[in-house]
């Protein structure tokens, strides 16, 4: 018997409970590994970028969540919708926003790209677990 991470969520909202999770996780790995490795100004870069990911990636999974429960049929085009969205605001922000003095460009970008990653990975691990109808109306 296998133990389920969060027992009392379903569909989507799983799927965004265990990538936030997974998210959270490696950006607190990753601001600890900059604290160990170069200081607190890399820590906080680190955290920065880390949590920039999982703002971005949680509201369009949340977005998704919604959809499901409104329009049920759009809901993987709003999960496709919204990674689009979320990849294209994630390199603006990224590359355009000004930073400010105490950044570390290296430890906000590298562990924002390694969120991105342990995101994906714990985003598709989930969905894979997902018990969805190809037609909403057969489900």
């Amino acid at each position: 018997m296998t133990t389920k991470l969060f027992p009392r969520a379903t569909g989507w909202r799983r799927v965004l409970l265990v990538s936030l999770a997974a998210g959270v996780s490696a950006t607190l790995l990753a601001a600890l590994a900059g604290l160990a490795v170069a200081g607190a100004d890399a820590a906080l870069s680190a955290s920065l970028g880390g949590m920039i990911v999982v703002v971005f990636s949680a509201l369009s999974l949340l977005l998704v969540d919604i959809a499901e429960r409104v329009v049920p049929a759009q809901a993987i085009t709003a999960f496709m919708l919204g990674f689009a969205v979320k990849i294209i605001l994630l390199a603006v922000v990224l590359t355009s926003v000004p930073a400010p003095g105490w950044i570390v460009p290296g430890w906000t970008l590298f562990p924002a790209a390694g969120v991105v990653v342990v995101w994906q990975i714990a985003e598709i691990t989930a969905f894979m677990r997902m018990r969805i109808a190809v037609d909403p109306e057969e489900g």
